[in-house]
């Protein structure tokens, strides 16, 4: 007998097994190499994350090793686990696996969630967390057994292990029980049964803080909200990147999508639209004040892209119609691009390439190690976080110390123990990210070391500078 819901399993496993061939086809990303590094420096906390992504990543390069598809796999299982989840939230509302399907397809169409689906970020983690949060609060509001408790604060204490923000969900939970009048929620002593695990849990971040004055507080308060004054054009430019990066067909229906969640009789729904109100808002509050990287807002578009799309299905001929075209395009462009990460057809003019934060990172290193005259005395050097999580990363095979020179704090203090002064630094210079280490570095003498291009398709990816600093004093 065939099931209602055979499309959508033919469609989940389509997207895993297509996203397990294309996760070893490209180098890693800036930030995806650095949450790498959590899990080959396993600890507490990191000085800009609290550590679950780390802690995964530990997990599964202890499995596979140290490699492109074990830093990949967890999220492309998080993908799909979180594509189910959404099918079957819209289904249980809908009881109609049509509209459930078409929320899940309008999904897979998002760019930026093919993407995060593909490579581990902490936003990752919150995908396969936040419809069993809403579901568990739902449950809790009609029944407050002390295993509900428990569920509820044993989720948001994984949350709060993975991302900072995930705070945020303490807002919608409370207005959810505000609105119901569900006020004794708040003074029952089984609240304790969800605190009290809760704060076991992220009491790894808290113990780390601790012995760091707190350090992480202080980076993501100022990380999230830059400054004192409203910068209008980052503001602009942060919201004309999010509705590009989740389909500038689909991006719009999310609006759609909380606003009938926000009018909804269900609780799922209504839960939703509360969780979807207050992500939307606060990020853009945060964006006014400092441009906001388009996966902040991951969340609202994750549960109403879906919701949106599937909604509008049922409201007449000519919605169909548009929604047919947009997730048709939409998932004709995702294809497109697996099928440019995977076989890198597209020949990009010089140092425009789609591949270039991608690309040729273990040939840089490989390079780097080949040129050092000494490990004793010899050592590579970046000076910029972009191009030091990817080399760090890359430098694994090799027994050579890689140094950030940098005047801002960050994670790599925390990892780097020894002193670069007196040594002799090779310092690696890109294309995008060029220091002029003579006048930059105090050294006895600065050379250039050597110089390598990287190509794609006959067009030049990155230009690869190699420069000594002899007996590195520190920074003029």
């Amino acid at each position: 007998m065939r099931s209602i819901h055979q499309n959508f399993y033919y469609l989940l496993a389509a997207l895993f097994l297509l996203r397990l061939f294309v996760i070893p086809q490209f180098g890693l990303g800036v930030d995806e190499a650095h949450y790498a590094l959590y899990g080959m420096h396993v600890d507490l906390s990191y000085y800009d994350h609290p550590p679950l992504v780390g802690w995964v990543q530990y997990l599964f390069m202890s499995i596979f090793g140290i490699n492109e598809f074990a830093v990949r796999l967890s999220a492309v299982i998080i993908g799909a686990i979180t594509l189910w989840s959404v099918y079957f939230l819209i289904y249980e509302i809908t009881k109609k696996s049509t509209l459930a399907l078409v929320g899940a397809l309008a999904l897979s169409g998002s760019f930026m969630f093919n993407a995060l689906f593909m490579m581990l970020m902490p936003d990752t983690l919150l995908f396969a967390l936040i419809i069993p949060i809403i579901l568990a609060t739902v449950s809790l509001s009609k029944n407050q057994s002390a295993l509900n408790w428990l569920v509820l604060g044993l989720l948001l204490g994984i949350a709060g292990l993975a991302k900072y923000t995930a705070v945020l969900f303490v807002i919608p939970i409370l207005l959810f029980f505000i609105i119901k009048k569900q006020y004794k929620l708040f003074y029952s002593p089984k609240i304790l049964i969800a605190i009290v695990p809760a704060l076991l849990l992220i009491s790894p971040v808290l113990l780390w803080n601790i012995q760091h004055d707190w350090i992480s507080f202080t980076f993501q308060s100022e990380h999230v909200v830059g400054s004192n004054t409203i910068k209008w054009s980052g503001f602009f430019r942060s919201i004309v990147t999010q509705f590009l990066a989740y389909s500038p067909f689909l991006s719009p229906l999310a609006f759609y999508g909380l606003y009938r969640a926000l009018k909804s009789k269900d609780e799922r729904l209504f839960l939703s639209g509360l969780f979807g109100l207050t992500l939307i808002l606060f990020f853009t509050y945060a964006s006014l004040y400092k441009t906001a990287l388009p996966h902040w807002t991951a969340l609202f578009y994750l549960l109403f892209i879906p919701i949106g799309s599937a909604l509008l299905w049922e409201k007449s001929v000519a919605w169909r119609r548009y929604l047919k075209g947009a997730i048709g395009l939409s998932l004709l462009i995702t294809l497109v691009l697996y099928a440019e990460l995977s076989l890198k057809l597209i020949p990009f003019p010089d140092y425009k390439s789609l591949h270039r934060d991608i690309y040729g990172f273990d040939t840089i290193m490989k390079e780097a190690n080949t040129l050092l005259e000494d490990n004793n005395n010899s050592a590579i050097a970046v000076t910029n976080w972009f191009i030091a999580s990817r080399a760090n990363f890359y430098n694994h095979p090799y027994d050579s110390d890689l140094f950030l020179i940098s005047n801002k704090d960050s994670q790599y203090k925390f990892w780097r123990k020894q002193s670069p002064l007196g040594r002799d630094l090779l310092f690696i210079n890109t294309h995008d990210y060029h220091t002029d280490i003579k006048n930059t570095m105090i050294c006895s003498q600065s050379e250039k070391a050597a110089q390598i291009d990287l190509v794609l398709n006959h067009h030049k990816v990155n230009t690869i500078e190699y420069v000594w600093c002899r007996d590195f004093q520190g920074r003029k």
